[in-house]
């Protein structure tokens, strides 16, 4: 998941899709359209991303999050270690390629169900439980 506060996915200019063509903008998801889910479904086949409009998310959060998030990824590889494997949820990191993108990659899994109740505790919320 990527949250940006900021219309960032805006300056993206040409993206090329999944089935080789050249598209000058990021697929719009507005989550208030009857079609939505169709469209969501096309622009992961396609793209593999997309940028949702009429979530609901109210900003404030979005930004608390986003910040939270810059947070955990800026410790050291040794501290975001501490919350993985990812198994479900957790933190997690590979490299990738040959066969698409070469470089690294680093996922932290959450579980965004409030009635989810999971046995372990999470263990980057440890490292500051308030926030998660």
């Amino acid at each position: 998941m990527v949250v940006l506060s900021n219309p960032a996915l805006d300056q993206l200019s040409l993206i090329k899709t999944q089935k080789g063509t050249t598209f000058s903008g990021i697929p719009v998801i507005d989550l208030s359209l009857p079609d939505c889910k169709t469209e969501l479904v096309k622009a992961c086949e396609e793209f593999g991303f997309f940028k949702v409009v009429n979530h609901g998310v109210p900003m404030e959060f979005m930004s608390k999050l986003e910040a939270e998030t810059v947070k955990f990824f800026s410790l050291p590889l040794s501290e975001k270690e501490k919350a993985g494997p990812a198994s479900p949820f957790g933190y997690g990191n590979r490299r990738i390629g040959p066969n698409g993108d070469v470089g690294w990659i680093e996922y932290l899994l959450l579980q965004a169900d409030p009635n989810f109740v999971y046995q372990e505790p999470m263990p980057a919320s440890r490292h500051n439980p308030s926030s998660f």
